[in-house]
């Protein structure tokens, strides 16, 4: 019998938390918080957080042991590492030493995490990414004041890229706090950008002509390391993150690109009036193998 699962989402200024049970979302709610509890994703005080977390769960019946959380990927780094085949007692050694050549972050202030993702002609494709120690301390530290203790976490983009079931697509995110653009070949996250921003910075229009020049660049990017290989016409673009809730702000988003801008379909069963776009890093989760 599938138990409940309980997901919440770090995001800008915003707590979302989401229960699901097997396929079927059953619970919803966010909270938004201070500058001071958290900005950016960044928490600056777990105790204050923790406090936020417990007026949303109340009594919902989820073990505390059930539940998996995202992590913000504004100051996180990912990259799809080439090496060759080793024996399994030296792989995590030569994984870190790769990373440590090819990834920009300091690796002392950084948590790697990486998964074998396939091989061919004796190498190994890896696909690793690093997150600053900060940011997963103080998260660890904020649920360890809730008394949760979570199965597992995930970067933002890796759950939303998980969300739309779909292994050649684009996902974009718009929040308040953020902008960011996932582009998804052959079932892996390729590139992943994440663009911080105040929610001062502008309005819906200038966010979209921001958004809009981060998913140029990125496809620009992407058709260059695979030249002869452009994206098909066919590819769709995944709209996720509070502010595409609005079928407005997707149309202004749909208008700068030649792809179709859809909401996610994940294979689970959603009430009719869930906000998909909002939460879609939420039933990412949810879906995470652990």
């Amino acid at each position: 019998m599938a138990k409940k699962i309980g997901t919440i989402d770090f995001d800008g200024r915003t707590i979302r938390l989401l229960i699901s049970k097997g396929d079927e979302v059953l619970h919803w709610a966010s909270t938004s918080v201070s500058g001071d509890l958290m900005n950016q994703g960044l928490i600056g005080k777990p105790e204050g957080m923790a406090e936020q977390i417990a007026g949303l769960l109340g009594s919902d019946g989820v073990p505390k042991r059930s539940f998996v959380t995202s992590l913000t990927a504004h100051r996180a780094t990912s990259k799809v590492l080439t090496l060759p085949k080793v024996k399994p007692r030296y792989l995590e050694e030569a994984v870190r030493r790769k990373a440590k050549q090819e990834m920009p972050l300091p690796m002392q202030e950084t948590y790697l995490s990486w998964q074998v993702i396939g091989a061919q002609d004796g190498q190994l494709q890896v696909y690793a990414f690093a997150v600053p120690r900060n940011i997963i301390d103080r998260q660890v530290e904020t649920l360890k004041a809730a008394k949760l203790k979570p199965r597992g976490m995930d970067l933002k983009p890796l759950a939303l890229a998980r969300a739309v079931n779909d292994p050649n697509c684009i996902v974009v995110n718009l929040e308040d706090q953020g902008l960011g653009v996932v582009l998804v070949a052959n079932g892996t996250p390729e590139i992943i950008r994440s663009v911080p921003q105040t929610a001062e910075d502008a309005g819906p229009k200038e966010r979209v002509e921001k958004l809009s020049q981060e998913l140029n660049r990125t496809i620009q990017f992407y058709e260059e390391a695979h030249r002869g290989s452009p994206l098909p016409p066919e590819t769709k673009i995944y709209a996720t993150g509070l502010l595409l809730e609005s079928e407005e702000i997707r149309q202004l988003l749909a208008k700068r690109t030649p792809y179709s801008v859809e909401l996610p379909k994940p294979p689970m069963t959603l009430p009719a009036d869930f906000p998909v776009a909002a939460f879609s890093a939420n039933l990412g989760l949810a879906m995470k193998e652990l």
